[in-house]
Order: structure tokens, then sequence, then C-alpha cells
């Protein structure tokens, strides 16, 4: 017999499942959330890293989606200060292109109109002084260049901020914790969990599938389990250029010639330059996706037709990084990748008073509204619970505004730079006080074990955050992989190896 019982095990600690778990918890359900590898290990670190509406979704007509992910994109802005910021965008439009300026001026009407209460700035065209202002944008063919605004997020974090989150409310989170069977009992199921190197059995009255590329497989573990699904994988990729002289400033909505949207935007405090996506149906079995040879050369190629730089086209030997993600989205065998829609789709199956569900599609931007969604279809399905609350509540971090933030990191105590304290504000948002607290209870928590990276941030990687290897912390924790030396990036692998 199973030694402990939950209401529900979520199998997959994506931003979804961890936002699931931090609703559910704060209903007053005992959850246990099991990521196999590291929080936002897959495709939920692996986005474009926006809050956004989709403004592109407007010409397959789901005014709802936008609608939603516009009033959620609202939230997180208030929510999550820390990790989600306003960005503006601006938009050329060429005379060889598709969409006509006129065209796309009344899609950002739309936009406007369907963010109202959103406290954005409205959209509009830039005047002519202003395009000649732009300094890498190509002039020829172009006809107008219109702007409107949109949100960066931090994907990683917010995903790690609803787990822990989660864990305050009393929710059982962990990542290296494999979920290796579930066996059917008469009201729920018997889950065998797989966690340091020792094997335990958990009963669940229900089960949340969230494991996005890997929803199949966690299916398939039961019989009789959700009917099938038109599960597409399409890969998403992005590269990443050293930032231009002079630095871009806005981030640009680019057309190619077809349909299909590419991003710039201005990254990790204008350093560099991310460049994305791609839509490439992915076959076989899931796993990490990679950016392909042909899909630098397409972003490569897009970023080149628009831009001009002063030491001449950017190749592959500019590329800093890339990545590419899988979303795991409900669709027909021939619909094309960019048509696929990004709206939910929940599966069930019951199971005595139990059950079980499988989440296919979703967005960054509305994770909270689809732990929502999800806990009202549990509800339907008999889990008694409290109200929905999430609505409006800060997460982990985030009940201080940016200004705020900035203010914090100024005063902050001068053992640390005012670049890393500016750092931390926007990385931990109000936890900055606990690292300030530590260093002050044990000034050799001031320690720098690289330069701007203090053996209190290292502690608490490990310690609050679950970090266990330089990799988590370096790529999910922080972005740090990309601003850090060769030889200090090893030292903190080598201080994960040591403790």
């Amino acid at each position: 017999m199973p030694s402990t019982s939950v209401d529900i095990v979520i199998v997959g600690g994506g931003i979804h499942g961890a936002a699931i778990a931090r609703d559910a918890a704060g209903r007053g359900l005992k959850v246990m959330l099991a990521e196999r590898e590291d929080y936002a290990s897959f495709t939920s670190s692996a986005s474009s890293k926006l809050a956004h509406g989709g403004l592109r979704y407007l010409e397959h007509m789901e005014f709802g989606l936008v609608r939603e992910s516009l009033s959620e994109r609202a939230g997180l802005l208030k929510t999550a200060p820390h990790l989600v910021s306003p960005l503006k965008f601006l938009l050329p439009v060429f005379d060889w292109q598709k969409r006509s300026a006129w065209f796309v001026h009344t899609g950002l009407a739309l936009y406007d109109l369907l963010s109202l209460g959103g406290e954005m700035p409205g959209s509009g065209r830039l005047s002519q002084d202003e395009v000649d202002a732009l300094p890498h944008l190509r002039r020829d063919h172009l006809k107008a260049v219109l702007h409107y605004h949109d949100a960066h997020a931090d994907d990683a974090r917010l995903t790690l901020s609803a787990a822990l989150d989660a864990r305050a409310r009393g929710a059982d989170v962990a990542n290296r914790r494999a979920v290796t069977a579930i066996v059917p009992r008469e009201n729920g199921y018997t889950v065998t969990i797989s966690e340091g190197g020792k094997t335990k059995e958990i009963g669940a009255r229900f089960i949340v599938n969230t494991a996005g590329p890997f929803v199949d497989a966690v299916d398939a573990m039961i019989p009789n389990g959700p009917s099938p699904k038109n599960i597409r994988f399409v890969r998403g990729s992005h590269i990443v250029l050293p930032m231009p002289d002079p630095p871009e400033t806005c981030a640009y909505t680019l057309q190619d010639e077809g349909e299909r949207i590419i991003f710039t935007i201005p990254w990790l405090a204008g350093n560099f330059l991310m460049i994305g996506t791609t839509d490439i149906p992915q076959a076989g079995a899931p796993g990490h996706a990679v950016c392909s040879a042909e899909e630098k050369k397409y972003l490569l190629d897009a970023y080149n037709r628009y831009f001009a730089r002063a030491g001449g086209a950017a190749t592959e030997s500019d590329i800093v990084c890339d990545w590419a993600g899988l979303r795991t989205l409900h669709g027909s065998p021939d619909e094309a990748p960019s048509r696929i829609t990004r709206e939910v789709t929940l599966e069930t199956a019951t199971q005595g008073t139990g059950g079980f569900l499988s989440l296919v599609g979703g967005k960054l931007t509305t994770h909270r509204a689809t732990a929502e969604q999800v806990l009202t279809k549990l509800q339907a399905m008999g889990l008694d619970m409290g109200p929905a609350w999430t609505k409006g509540v800060p997460q982990y971090g985030g009940t201080l505004d940016r200004d705020a933030l900035r203010t914090r990191a100024e005063e902050g105590p001068t053992e640390v730079s005012p670049q890393t304290r500016r750092r931390w504000a926007f990385t931990y948002g109000d936890k900055i006080e606990y690292l300030f607290a530590r260093m002050e209870s044990d000034p050799g928590l001031a320690e720098g074990i690289v330069p701007g990276v203090p053996r209190v941030e290292l502690e608490h990687a490990v310690s609050v955050e679950d970090a266990s290897t330089g990799e988590d912390f370096l790529w999910r924790r922080t972005k740090l992989q990309l601003t850090l030396d060769d030889a200090a990036r090893e030292t903190i692998e080598d201080w994960f190896v040591k403790n």
C-alpha cells in the first residue's frame, strides 16, 4: 500500500505543471509535483521569452485567445514585475510583403481594442524623422514603420516562481523526481516515484499530465487513458547575436514573404539580440530539440534582409548561442504548423471517484488562466476545493513594482556591486531581501566565487531554488552563461560538483 496519499500528482515541471500546482495548493489541495529533470528544462525555457497577445492569431480569427492572452499579459505586468516588463515593438512594412500597411494598421487597432484596460500605450505609426533615426533598418521599398507594445518575460524564472509559490503554499514540489509507473486502483492511482536513488509509491486520486513533449508517454502508463489526440510537435528555434553598434532599443516584428512572423528582441540589458522563431514540424520521439543549420540560415537571412550592420551581414560565426523548443499542439496532420491553434486541449479519463487529465497546447502568457481551467475541470470531475484565487495575486517575488526594485537595489549592501544588485532585483524580485539578510547575518557570504556572483547567490540557488548543476544555475536560474567568461563558468560548474 502507498505510504502517502495526495489529491493530485502533477507530472511535469514546466510552466503549466508549476502553475497548476500553485493554484491547487492555494485551494487547499494536497499536491505533489514531479519533474524528472529540472524545472522548465524543455519547452518552458526555450520560448521567445514574451508575454504577448499573439498579434498574428488575429488573422486566424482567434479573438478569444488573443483577448485572454492580452488580459493575462496585463496581469503578469502587475503580479510579476521583476520578470515581466513592457517592450516596444516596431513593425516595418515593405512594398514586397503580403500584408499592406493599411491591413497591419487595422490589425494593430484591433489589438489595442482587445487589450483595453491593460494600461499599455496604443499602437501607431512612426514619423519620418523617427524612421530616419532608426540605426540599422533598411530603407529600400519601406512603406511605413508601425509600433505597438507587448512584454518581455523570463520564461524559466516564471516557471520557477510558480513552483516555489506552490511549495510555499504547502505543495510537495521537486525536480529530479521521476514518475516511473502509474497503476489504477479503486478510486484513483498508485504512482511510483523515483527520487534520489530511492523508489516509493504514492496514492493519488487524480493525475494531471503536463509533460509537454512527453505527454503521450505518460498517457501510455495507464490502461483506458484519455482518448487519442492529434498531437503535433512543432519546433521553434532562436539564435542570439551580439547587439550591433549603435544598439537597437526596440524589438521588431518582421514579416517574411509568406505569413511567418519573426521577432528581433533586445535581450539581457541590451547586450544581445534574440532572433526567432521558426515553425518546423518535428517527427519521431521527442527529446531536447535542436536548432538546425537550416533554421539558423533562415533566421540569419531574415535578419540580414531587414537590417544593414556596419560590419557587414551577420553570419553563423556571429551566433552567440541558439536554442529550440517543442510546442506540443493539437492539430490535424495536414495543417500548416504556423496555423495550428495554441488553444489548450484537456483530455480526461475517470477512475472511480478519481481521474486522469492530460494537457496539450497552451501559451506561456496564459499559464495562470490555463491552471484555473484545469482546476475547474477537476472540480467538475468531483474534486472538492476552494475557490479560484490566483487572478491579481503577486507571484513569488512579485510584491514590489519595478521602481521599488530599482530603489532597493540602489540601497543594498555595498559589499555587492551595483550591477549585481540590479541583476538580483530583476531576477529574485522581493526575495532580494533574503539575500541581503543572509549576507548581513554572515558577511562571509558576500565572497565572490567569480566576479559578480557572491557565494550567497549560489547557496540560495541550491537551498531555496533546487539548483543542483552549473547548467541549472547558469541557464535557468540566471542567464550568466552568456555574460561570464569561460573560466568563470567553469569555476561555477566546479562549485556545484563540489557542493
